[in-house]
């Protein structure tokens, strides 16, 4: 015989389990635990306890559209980054993409938004654009957990810079305040929410010279709605086409004066602003 013929009671149990399979995963997916971690005005809780922010706002939308439920959770970065890698955690609504981080997660495929880097400090520096050797001798702070791109990740790694690591965004610019460091490397909406919310007046920003990032929504490989992935790539596109995900940026971004805004051609593929 050339082949074997399975009878038709075993192709048909092959199939009734293929389909609850399908199912059971579409039902475990039909709600998805969204982190996010304070970082303004990406993703943040209002004065009121409401979860907002512009990447906040676009997995919303994206998961409404696409019918899925959403539980949204706040936490420290690193906790974040850590349920999310056990799976704890689905989803996280905005991270920088990274060698290590690519060995547990899957990014979307497309930015939900995009920054340049800058450092903070007292007034210690003089000109409007700093370069990484202006960081040298000079005490760092960064947050635990955040990556900068290649560039300022790779000085860091080879110790070129003197940089201390702290839980929180808030923890970096109240030890800068009190004079415990020279600079906290930050992203550029990061510092102008610094700066409108008044918080720390003797505290201003300059840019970095070196080359800018793109932020990314993921989902974490050991949940079970990462098979939402391509889906989610399409919804965001679909966005795009239809204004609103543009809309939403450029709203959060315009709240606290950057200049970057993200666009997209014909092809749908992003449009970043030059560094």
């Amino acid at each position: 015989m050339s082949g074997i013929c399975l009878p038709i009671w075993v192709l048909m149990c092959f199939v009734m389990l293929t389909g609850t399979a399908l199912a059971r995963e579409q039902e475990a997916c039909h709600r998805i635990s969204v982190g996010y971690s304070n970082y303004p005005p990406f993703s943040y809780q209002t004065a009121d306890g409401r979860d907002a922010g512009a990447s906040v706002e676009v997995a919303k939308r994206a998961f409404a559209k696409m019918n899925v439920m959403v539980e949204l959770t706040q936490m420290p970065w690193v906790r974040l980054l850590q349920e999310t890698r056990n799976g704890n955690i689905d989803f996280v609504t905005a991270a920088y993409r990274t060698k290590e981080r690519q060995s547990w997660a899957s990014y979307s495929d497309m930015p939900i938004g995009y920054e340049r880097i800058v450092a903070i400090h007292a007034g210690i520096f003089h000109q409007d654009r700093l370069t990484l050797e202006d960081l040298r001798q000079k005490r760092g702070l960064i947050r635990r957990g955040d990556s900068h791109g290649q560039m300022v990740d790779t000085a860091i790694g080879k110790g070129q810079l003197d940089i201390f690591e702290v839980p929180e965004i808030d923890d970096g610019l109240h030890m800068l305040d009190a004079g415990r460091a020279d600079y906290f490397l930050t992203s550029d909406a990061i510092a102008r929410n610094m700066m409108q919310e008044n918080t720390f007046p003797d505290l201003v920003f300059d840019r970095l010279d070196v080359d800018g990032e793109a932020l990314y929504a993921l989902f974490s490989r050991k949940s079970s709605c990462h098979a939402l992935l391509t889906s989610f790539n399409d919804t965001i596109r679909t966005l795009y086409r239809e204004d609103l995900m543009p809309t939403v940026l450029v709203q959060y971004l315009r709240s606290v004066g950057s200049p970057l805004v993200l666009g997209m051609d014909e092809t749908i593929k992003p449009l970043m602003p030059a560094n």
